[in-house]
């Protein structure tokens, strides 16, 4: 079941990659309403990193285009804030907290122009969002995974972007980052932006999203929570891993986390 969206702020068609001659994403179609709260969800393997790398050309695709708001990603790159798996930083690079955030308003100077004042208030108000002004002059490093995490966030919302990719921002993270990063993708829905997620919790996946994608290897199904999160739906995504779809049917009969509405 993929829903069409009429102008959708990021648009895939046919979108293959493979790794090695082997197939980790094929024949991905689908569109995302702008201002919606994305959830990519699938199990391990099933091209959920390899979606989002693709769509932000960090990786070659075998065939087929992507559009963000209709247009190439090179056109409107600025207008694309990507946050990536914390696995893959190096925190050891020798930064601090600030000059992290920082590196988020680059994107629009123009080659050697130096940052201004106003940027940096910028990279304050970031990291004042997601709770990490009073750790601006540590190194990466000193920081807890839940702090990292929130670091890179704040790089993000430095730029200033329309849509934000993010994988995996909850994984590893301790429960005070998660709700405070919770909070801060509410407010960017809330302004009109547009987020897309990579989840692997399926039990909190029907409180924080509003539109979800399945997907293993294939698009499974696209559309508004309410009629993707079911269990047929899952059970075909999870090939009927049966721990899976248990913990599925627990959430949705006890409905401890209510459907939001799109």
């Amino acid at each position: 079941m993929i829903k069409k969206v009429e102008n959708p702020i990021l648009e895939v068609r046919d979108l293959t990659v493979t790794y090695d001659s082997k197939p980790a994403l094929c024949d991905a179609n689908f569109g995302i309403p702008q201002g919606s709260m994305v959830g990519l969800v699938g199990p391990n393997g099933a091209g959920k990193s390899t979606l989002l790398k693709a769509l932000m050309e960090l990786i070659p695709k075998s065939s087929g285009n992507v559009k963000f708001f209709n247009e190439n990603l090179e056109s409107v790159r600025k207008k694309i804030a990507y946050v990536p798996q914390k696995e893959s930083v190096d925190w050891d690079f020798p930064a601090t907290v600030f000059d992290i955030v920082e590196m988020g308003r680059y994107g629009s100077k123009s080659l050697f122009k130096r940052l201004t004042k106003n940027d940096k208030e910028i990279a304050r108000e970031a990291l004042t969002k997601v709770k990490m002004l009073d750790f601006a002059d540590r190194h990466i490093s000193e920081l807890s995974g839940g702090q990292q995490q929130r670091v890179f966030i704040a790089r993000a919302l430095a730029q200033k972007a329309d849509v934000y990719l993010m994988d995996e921002p909850f994984a590893g993270v301790d429960v005070a980052s998660e709700k405070t990063i919770v909070n801060v993708l509410v407010q960017l829905q809330n302004e009109g932006k547009t987020i897309f997620v990579v989840h692997h919790n399926l039990q909190s996946a029907a409180e924080y999203f509003d539109w979800m994608i399945l997907i293993n290897k294939n698009i499974v199904a696209s559309g508004p929570i309410k009629d993707v999160f079911t269990p047929e739906l899952l059970q075909k995504t999870y090939d009927g891993n049966l721990t899976t779809l248990e913990q599925i049917g627990q959430t949705i009969q006890k409905q401890q986390f209510p459907i939001r509405e799109s």
